[in-house]
């Protein structure tokens, strides 16, 4: 069987090619989608040091006040802010104005894996040794034996989200992956159904949302529950708290919901809606919501927070942010905040390991106390100069191919025709 692309094209066929070729337009005329929001990359700045903020600050802060204390331990919700911020970028990037997809599915999946996954086996190696420490310390024991191939097969799939207790065992923060995995594997079929039934998306969102939160309500009643923002596997027992937290189909809302906030915003950008919020009213009304609910937490719950009761006040923060107008906007928009969002990706990634390894050092060598500040900004600094490592080294070639390989209109034609042959 011969490969299409050796098939002869005769000279007409060429010329045509070549004429289509050229009157393919740059990428911001093809699609308002690539058009830059340097607010939103600031905000995954935020988001990551704020989870940074969750694994570093808690024996930094214990004299603090118990409003920002609450603050940075709140700071697992800044994951949910990744999956609303994910659906409304891959929104954005991927969908024409007709709602269907910009690339093929292959080419998404294939984007979507070489974006992910260098770093996040680089992550995994990285953390292997304080892994393998953990799980046999106690020895090589049939049951740490059986715990590591388990946590081991999920980890390397990406998969382990839908298995606990084993979601947190190899690089902890590895889990949202996993989570996000299942949500670019089905984004391409969302796509399908948001075109055939563009009005159904928000009643779906805001149906989904509503079941997720009162089920999480459900599970406070029924079960025993951690009486802060924290659980802690040695004291809590109670294995459906890591579980429904990591489950990929518990933050399936926050995904949609980004991709609500996404359309909602592209309908205001084409005139075919009216706007329904000023930018910095949006961000302002979500931001004033988010101190409120972090700082004071009220009558929310562990799990109800973990299921993302958050993610409409995310919503709306992003909306506002991305109409790029606003003091917040600008700050993030700033060349330091933009640069902390492009390398955050890595940050997230590699920044608990640093913290383990320095714990580890600490206890061995007496170096430093583990909740002294020069501790905290040591770990900051080391976190940040290798997630810059990892962009500059890693992210940033794989970047400049994927833009290369997808921004090249003679690749998609010949892709295209290619396909068509076939």
């Amino acid at each position: 069987m011969w490969a299409p692309e050796n098939l002869p094209i005769d000279q007409k066929a060429k010329s045509s090619l070549m004429t289509e070729v050229a009157q393919v337009p740059s990428s911001d005329q093809r699609d308002r989608g690539q058009v830059k929001l340097p607010a939103l990359t600031g905000l995954r700045a935020v988001a990551a040091l704020w989870v940074l903020a969750l694994h570093f600050g808690e024996g930094v802060s214990a004299t603090w006040p118990r409003a920002v204390r609450n603050v940075l331990s709140s700071g697992f919700i800044g994951v949910d802010l990744f999956f609303v911020l994910s659906g409304f970028i891959l929104a954005w990037n991927y969908l024409r104005e007709d709602g269907t997809l910009r690339v093929s599915r292959s080419e998404f999946w294939s984007a979507r894996a070489a974006r992910i996954l260098p770093v996040y086996y680089i992550s995994l190696g990285i953390s292997l040794p304080m892994f393998l420490l953990m799980q046999f310390g106690d020895g090589v024991t049939p049951s740490a034996l059986r715990g590591a191939i388990v946590t081991g097969l999920t980890s390397l799939t990406l998969t382990q989200s839908w298995v606990s207790p084993f979601s947190y065992l190899w690089n902890n923060p590895g889990w949202s992956l996993s989570v996000e995995l299942f949500f670019y594997l089905a984004f391409p079929w969302l796509v399908v159904w948001i075109t055939r039934w563009p009005a159904k998306l928000l009643r779906c969102v805001a149906g989904l949302y509503f079941v997720t939160i009162a089920a999480a309500y459900l599970f406070v009643a029924l079960h025993s529950h951690p009486p802060t923002w924290k659980w802690e596997p040695a004291i809590d027992y109670c294995i459906w708290i890591s579980w429904l937290g990591c489950n990929p189909l518990v933050h399936a809302h926050e995904f949609l919901m980004g991709i609500a906030a996404c359309l909602w915003f592209r309908d205001e950008q084409r005139g075919s809606r009216p706007e329904w919020m000023r930018g910095p009213a949006a961000v302002s009304v979500a931001g004033f919501g988010l101190a409120v609910l972090a700082a004071f937490r009220g009558p929310i719950p562990f799990m109800p927070a973990l299921a993302g009761i958050h993610s409409p006040l995310f919503a709306l923060l992003i909306y506002g942010l991305a109409k790029q107008r606003g003091t917040l906007a600008r700050i993030l928009s700033t060349p330091m905040f933009v640069y902390l969002g492009d390398i955050s990706y890595s940050l997230y990634l590699t920044h608990l390991s640093v913290w383990l390894y320095m714990e580890g050092f600490n206890r061995e060598h007496f170096f430093l106390r583990q909740d002294s500040m020069l501790n905290f900004s040591l770990c900051l600094a080391l976190s940040l100069v290798l997630a810059a490592a990892l962009y500059k080294g890693i992210e940033e070639p794989y970047r400049r191919f994927l833009r290369g390989y997808f921004g090249n209109p003679a690749r998609a034609l010949s892709s295209k025709l290619r396909r068509q042959v076939a």
